[in-house]
């Protein structure tokens, strides 16, 4: 407003009026002919350097940024334009300015809906989104505030790239390629060393007239080290966190690569021990080459290593669906696969015939099985336990860990995860990813257990997802097929071969542990339970060295979901055969791991080690597991039980089918050793030995 001699007096652009004295002005740059000068740092020679479009997006942000204060986009009530102020901006409203910026942010995604440039850049892939963030809006109003119109210039179009022109494109090319050797595990070099190795590798493609400008070429090398990292340290760093988009496993036939992983479901399931809804995860195995999902299995919250490997279980034996009319059966186990028949080929890509026909759901669905060269997840406790470890190892499969926190490095079964809202949403209990999503009512209908959230899924898969076009799958030469998950499995193994898997009835032990006791006449005792079958008897008096030198213990496959019976291999028919708890038929307990020894550790509070003996064990055992059952007692048991129940369930259907398998093999089970791919124990020497 004027410039007096106590100093000066401003009207700021809500029309108030303060007189500053010059002590309080920050800074005086310079007094000429009587007039001070700016109090800023200049604008006109960073504005003049920018071209239009960045000018345009200031002087946008500035507007939005004026209205939100003041009400007015000019930034003044003697500057309105027509409807101004609007609500709620500017402060006569008595709105928050963060609220004022939320309610911008929403007025500008609105209108980006409408905006046929923004939204054609938005389909071009130019920008990932046309919504505008709160925070967005929020950063620009300090910047203003703090720095005026320069604040709300776009950084990154403000960058000298211009700059770089002048640097021959040749030596720029080959400078990229020679600082992007600086991985960490190479010694760093001076930006010297750096431009004699640019020269020296120009020279031996036979560039020798190269004209640089040594000031601004220092710069551009100077940039380029900065982005690599100072030191080996930061470049390792770097390295590490640069998650790549357009690079995968370059995975080229089935089983090459298998993804697993374990989500938790959005849908809730009926647990009728407790009578209440209750959360499950979903562990998923899914082939890299061909997106087939070799396997799923619904777990109890939180899946354990066991579980993990007995996904790994499912993933080498073949599955199928029936469908019969209107009536669909589960997955069945199909034993030994055939050859893969692929001629009834039909669908037509480009000139080549590629896809079979899928215009019926009639018939038999394949659920292909495989033996994978490598197991590719993350660093979850299940998947790094001894056990899971272990059983890779014996099984001769590699295990590619992805890196801490970021789950790009194994996209194909992360993709998978949102396939599956389409199968969870069909059913009752859906929730929604979130808390944003879920409604007031989760579920107005009776919930589905998780043996049928399970046996859902399953049919999802079998009839929807392995059917339905898969965007991801690209057939070399033909890059228009439209191709399925299992048109894909079957364009493969033409080119690849027959892939069998070697099956067998009873391969379901060799993923079980295996613990080792001695066979009296009374059976043999693990964790004070005694389990006894007259398929035993011939092994109640053998010598010292029979099984394993140096005692009489024999190997018994232990499954920690299922305490109500044991697995011992018969030396003589090679059969594996269950051998029952003798309190199996007398509770309704779920017998897992877990649960027994919840119940052994409140025998012991009741009344000490020596409360627990050998001929009270399973008395007390079944008394202290109805009063378990009964009377849960506390949230914490509860979960146990529900966890246990579903264990036990899940562990009951396998075994069903790998004893069904046995009993009606038309020939001798495999003479293989029933040494446990999981168990760190030694094998059975005299069985190995034999066979």
């Amino acid at each position: 407003m004027a410039v007096l001699a106590t100093g000066v007096t401003f009207r700021d652009s809500v029309g108030q009026v303060v007189h500053i004295d010059w002590h309080q002005l920050a800074t005086i740059r310079a007094i000429t002919d009587g007039e001070v000068s700016a109090l800023t740092e200049p604008l006109r020679p960073n504005w003049d350097g920018l071209d239009d479009t960045a000018r345009n997006i200031a002087l946008t942000r500035l507007e939005i940024v004026q209205e939100i204060v003041t009400g007015y986009r000019d930034g003044h009530p003697e500057l309105a334009r027509p409807g101004e102020p609007r609500h709620p901006f500017g402060p006569g409203f008595g709105w928050s300015e963060s609220r004022r910026c939320l309610a911008m942010a929403e007025l500008l995604s609105y209108q980006g809906q409408f905006d046929p440039d923004l939204q054609r850049r938005l389909r071009d892939g130019e920008i990932a989104s046309a919504t505008v963030n709160s925070s967005t809006i929020r950063n620009w109003v300090r910047a203003w505030k703090t720095t005026g119109l320069s604040g709300l210039i776009d950084g990154r179009r403000a960058r000298s790239s211009r700059s770089w022109d002048l640097i021959d494109e040749r030596y720029r090319a080959v400078a990229t390629e020679v600082v992007d050797s600086l991985d960490g595990d190479r010694s760093t070099v001076s930006l010297q060393e750096l431009d004699r190795r640019i020269l020296v590798h120009l020279q031996h493609d036979g560039v020798h007239d190269l004209q640089m400008p040594q000031r601004i070429t220092q710069e551009f090398l100077s940039t380029l080290k900065a982005d690599k990292g100072a030191t080996t340290r930061a470049q390792r760093s770097r390295k590490l966190q640069k998650v790549s988009g357009n690079k995968h496993y370059p995975a080229i036939r089935p089983g090459q690569i298998v993804a697993i992983d374990a989500t938790r479901a959005d849908n809730l399931v009926y647990d009728a021990l407790s009578g209440q809804p209750w959360s499950v995860e979903i562990l998923t195995a899914i082939d890299v080459a061909t997106r087939v999902v070799l396997a799923l299995r619904v777990v109890p919250k939180s899946a354990n290593g066991l579980e993990a490997g007995l996904l790994l279980y499912d993933v080498c034996r073949p599955f199928s669906l029936a469908v019969h009319g209107t009536s669909l059966s589960g997955w069945r186990w199909v034993g030994l696969p055939e050859q893969l028949d692929i001629s009834d080929i039909a669908v037509q890509a480009g000139r080549r015939t590629v896809a079979p026909d899928f215009s019926t759901l009639q018939g038999e669905h394949r659920v292909p099985s495989v033996a994978p060269d490598a197991i590719h997840c993350d660093h979850g406790s299940i998947f790094v336990s001894d056990h899971f470890y272990a059983l890779l190892r014996d099984l001769g499969i590699d295990l590619l860990l992805s890196r801490g926190k970021k789950p790009t490095d194994n996209p194909h079964v992360e993709r998978w995860h949102e396939t599956i809202q389409r199968g969870l949403q069909q059913i009752p209990g859906y929730k929604g990813r979130n808390v944003s999503e879920r409604g007031r009512l989760v579920s107005e209908e009776p919930l589905l257990t998780a043996a049928q959230l399970q046996e859902h899924l399953r049919r999802f898969i079998a009839l929807d997802y392995h059917r339905t076009w898969h965007t991801g799958l690209i057939l070399p030469g033909e890059p228009t097929a439209r191709l399925s998950p299992l048109e894909m499995w079957d364009v493969l193994v033409e080119v690849t071969g027959r892939i069998d898997v070697p099956q067998q009835p009873d391969l379901i032990y060799q993923f079980l542990p295996i613990r080792w006791g001695t066979i009296s006449h009374a059976g043999v005792e693990f964790a004070d339970m005694t389990y006894d079958s007259p398929m035993l008897d011939p092994y109640r008096t053998v010598p010292t060295g029979y099984f394993r030198a140096a005692d009489r213990a024999a190997p018994f496959h232990v499954d920690p979901h299922d305490l109500s019976r044991i697995w011992f291999r018969d030396p003589h028919t090679h059969r594996v055969e269950p051998i029952e708890w003798r309190g199996a038929n007398r509770t309704q307990a779920p017998l897992t791991h877990t649960i027994v020894d919840l119940a052994r550790q409140r025998i012991r509070r009741r009344g000490g080690n020596t409360v627990l003996k050998r001929g009270s064990a399973t008395r007390q055992i079944l008394a202290e597991l109805t009063e378990l059952t009964a009377t849960p007692g506390s949230p914490y048991v509860t979960s146990k039980l529900k966890a246990a129940a579903r264990r036990v369930e899940q562990s009951r259907i396998d075994h069903a089918e790998a004893q069904y398998a046995q009993d009606s093999s038309p020939t001798e089970p495999a003479v293989v050793p029933a040494v446990s791919a999981a168990s760190l124990s030694q094998a059975w020497p005299n069985l190995l030995e034999e066979h």
